[in-house]
Parts: structure tokens; sequence; C-alpha cells
């Protein structure tokens, strides 16, 4: 059981890790600084923050499961 928790954990940091970045990773380049870019930041910067929220919970929820299968 242990075990599993572990694992389970790691593929879930895995997982919050990536989600955290994706809306970074697939930034248009040719977008950034650019008159759209500057009108509409806002709007992607609360969506960017509910990602990085919900990254940071699958993060925190991981570790805490490898936490509790180290201690088992």
């Amino acid at each position: 059981m242990n075990k599993v928790l572990s694992v389970l954990g790691i593929i879930m940091v895995a997982i919050g890790t990536i989600w955290s970045v994706w809306s970074v990773l697939v930034t248009d380049i040719a977008e950034i600084g650019t008159a759209y870019n500057e009108d509409h930041k806002s709007e992607a910067f609360e969506l960017q923050k509910r990602q990085v929220i919900k990254g940071m919970l699958f993060i925190v929820v991981g570790s805490i499961f490898q936490i509790i299968g180290i201690l088992l």
C-alpha cells in the first residue's frame, strides 16, 4: 500500500507541475508584446491564475500521498 501511495503521489506531482506551467508552454511567441496581448492581459492572467492554483493543489495532494506512503 505504501508503494502505491508513493507512486500515486509522484504521478500527481508530475501532473500538477505540467498543469501549472502549461499556459506558459502554449503561449504563442508571435503574440507577446503585441497590442492584442496588452489588451487581453487581465483575461489571460485570470485563466493562468486558476490553472496554477489547480496545479498547486495536485502538487500538494501528491506530496501528502508521498509522505503518507513513506510513513506507512
